[in-house]
This record gives structure tokens, C-alpha cells and sequence, in this order.
């Protein structure tokens, strides 16, 4: 009797949780930095800042993103699929590595605009996907800030 009571309630349980699952709340984009990689190209790194409110975990993905630096298309970005934890804020990192000589590529006087005043402006457009029972969410993100190329 018990037994079956319990089976019951659980069955409950997990039908209510799955009926009310919510798109994690996107929180912004934070720390965006430019590091150095092994093979010696820069590497543009981001944070995008979420909080699952579900009992439920998921899975980002990441999926043609755009990234701009100075108004210029640098690449796109696509990655692999990161877990959502269940009931807490996580992040997911935004990387793309890209050569200097793409700054001296397009227009040179750029280049020596964005070294003089130590910055670029990057900008991040595109989708990320909240995969999670059933649950396909689009998350739109345009972003844009300014990063410091020295410190």
C-alpha cells in the first residue's frame, strides 16, 4: 500500500515539475577579455550569465553566434553543449579565437585607431538554445562593449 502510494506521489510530482518548466532568465554578458592562446593567435573570451529556476536541469547550445569587432565580422561562434544545473545561476563561456592579422587584414587605419586608444568594441549577435524535456527555447543575444587590448 505504501509502496504504491509512494510510486504514485512521485509520478505526481514529476508530471507538475515537467508541465512548469521555465526558460532559464538570462542575466547579461560579463567579463570579456582578450588573452593570449598557446599557438600565439588572441583569444576573445565572454561570459553569458543565466539562472535556472527549474528543477529540472537542461543543455545550452550554442549555435552561429556572429562576433564583430569594430563593426567588422570576425567569426562565428559554435560550441559544444553545456549542462544547466538545476535551481542556480551558471554561466556559459563564449570563446573564439581569432589572429592579429585580422585587425591589420581589413583596414589598417583601424587597427592603428583601436592600438592608440587600447581598445575594441565587440559585439556578440545571434542565438543560444535552452534544450530541456521537450522544451526548445531561443535565446536572442546582442551585446555589445568596449575591451581593452593592453593592460
Amino acid at each position: 500500500m505504501y509502496k504504491k502510494l509512494t510510486i504514485l506521489t512521485i509520478i505526481i510530482l514529476l508530471i507538475n515539475a515537467c508541465s512548469t518548466i521555465k526558460a532559464p532568465e538570462f542575466k547579461g554578458i560579463d567579463s570579456i577579455n582578450l588573452k593570449k592562446s598557446r599557438q600565439g593567435s588572441l583569444v576573445l573570451v565572454a561570459n553569458a550569465k543565466y539562472h535556472n529556476p527549474n528543477l529540472l536541469g537542461g543543455k545550452f547550445q550554442i549555435k552561429d553566434v556572429k562576433v564583430f569587432v569594430n563593426d567588422k565580422f570576425l567569426a562565428n561562434l559554435n560550441s559544444d553543449t553545456y549542462k544547466v544545473p538545476t535551481k542556480k545561476d551558471f554561466i556559459v563561456p563564449l570563446e573564439v579565437d581569432f589572429d592579429m592579422k585580422y585587425l591589420k587584414k581589413d583596414n589598417l587605419l583601424d587597427a592603428l585607431n583601436a592600438a592608440l586608444k587600447n581598445k575594441l568594441k565587440v559585439q556578440y549577435k545571434g542565438k543560444i538554445y535552452y534544450v530541456s524535456h521537450g522544451l526548445n527555447v531561443p535565446y536572442t543575444i546582442d551585446y555589445t562593449q568596449d575591451v581593452k587590448l593592453f593592460d
